[in-house]
């Protein structure tokens, strides 16, 4: 033991030495980390005043307001067919026509029926009235009256049976003519010239496009958030650039007991009938709107998970280098956001960014506080739209300067 300690008394300015020598070259290879750590390109985003909303979004199909299936009350062949898909109709209009031969002999049945009833009962009545005069000359007994009087009247009774019979018939031969109940457009045609024709199958639909509606079942969470006379939003994928205003007409008060879901009527002009019934749309419905707020990408925003799944949130923003005032090079700044309306792509900060700052939205994984950048980009206020910056990076100049 005393001659271990003897050895380390021996050989402490050795040690000493070493350990200076190996303190300095570390502080040599701090400074040249530090000169070789480069600014970290960014992309910024201006915070303007902006506008958010939430609405809620579902599906629902198309259909005209008033759709009609046209059914032929008739049980014969087609032998006429006057309208196509896509026609446009008036009320009364002929759409089709049955066969209707044997209508029309009932009808002439019914009639020559009617003729030969009337003879008989035109012979009764002379034959009671002749009858009547020898009953006052007391030649016949009052019951030979009584007797023609009956006869009359069932004659005149089978009369009235035989026109009903006849008013069937006809109405009869003149449901063989299909027509329109109402105006509009022919919608879908099920049956073509030469098919049987049955009450249970229609012939085609006639539907009246200038107003349109589309039925859509809501949660009944959702439903607190539903009013009348709502302004909706209305997207088809044939015209996707476009949207179509629509109203909440009515809120139906029931709830399906198996999906938790009630109907909601949203109707829409469409005079230009370029929404046709059968569309699948998307239907938007505002319910809430905050304007003048700062409104960034959610994409910015930097997510982290804490101890019992406590969310924060947390962005980065630029700011002048405060120890070198004469430094051109911004600087990283922490901020942790209270978020308010998340609407897809976008997203408000209640708390936590103001109007003027540059907030950092690509890069900012990267970063930490006081981290020098360099502004590569610059996201429009659309959200969309870049817009490239040519800045140096000073880094880079002193390298270049640096090399021979």
């Amino acid at each position: 033991m005393q001659r271990y300690l003897l050895w380390v008394m021996r050989h402490i300015p050795l040690l000493i030495i070493v350990l200076l020598a190996l303190s300095v070259a570390a502080c040599k290879r701090t400074d040249k980390e530090k000169k070789a750590d480069p600014t970290i390109p960014v992309q910024v985003f201006d915070l303007k005043p902006s506008s958010i909303t939430r609405s809620l979004q579902y599906d629902s199909d198309i259909r005209g307001q008033l759709e009609v299936k046209v059914f032929s009350q008739v049980p014969e062949r087609i032998v006429s067919k006057r309208v196509e898909a896509g026609d446009r109709v008036k009320k009364g209009q002929i759409l089709a026509v049955v066969r209707g031969d044997s209508l029309a002999d009932n009808v002439q049945s019914a009639a020559a029926a009617i003729d030969a009833s009337r003879a008989d009962r035109d012979n009764l009545d002379a034959e009671l009235k002749r009858q009547t005069k020898l009953l006052a000359r007391r030649i016949v007994s009052q019951a030979v009256v009584d007797q023609l009087s009956a006869r009359l009247r069932s004659a005149e009774a089978q009369i009235r049976r035989l026109e009903a019979m006849e008013r069937q018939a006809s109405t009869a031969r003149g449901n063989a003519v299909v027509r329109s109940p109402i105006a509009g457009v022919v919608g879908q045609c099920l049956l073509e010239q030469g098919d049987m024709a049955l009450p249970t199958i229609p012939i085609c639909t006639v539907v009246q496009m200038e107003r349109v509606e589309l039925i859509v079942e809501v949660p009944e969470r959702d439903l607190a958030n539903i009013r009348q006379a709502m302004v909706a939003q209305i997207r088809v994928a044939r015209f996707p650039a476009q949207h179509f205003a629509g109203t909440v007409e009515r809120i139906y008060p029931t709830i399906d007991r198996r999906t938790r879901t009630a109907q909601v009527k949203v109707v829409l002009a469409n005079k230009d009938g370029r929404l046709m019934p059968g569309m699948l749309a998307r239907v938007q419905l505002e319910v809430e709107r905050h304007d003048n707020v700062v409104v960034v990408p959610y994409s910015s925003l930097i997510i982290e998970m804490g101890a019992g799944d406590q969310v924060t949130y947390r962005a980065f923003v630029l700011d002048r280098n405060k120890k070198d005032k004469q430094s051109k090079e911004p600087v990283a700044r922490e901020r942790v956001l209270m978020l308010g309306i998340i609407d897809g792509r976008r997203v408000e900060v209640r708390k936590g960014l103001s109007f003027g700052e540059r907030l950092v939205t690509q890069g900012q994984h990267q970063l930490r506080p006081g981290r020098k950048v360099r502004i590569v980009e610059q996201l429009g206020t659309d959200g969309k739209t870049v817009k490239p910056l040519a800045q140096k990076d000073p880094v880079a100049k002193e390298e270049k300067t640096a090399t021979p």
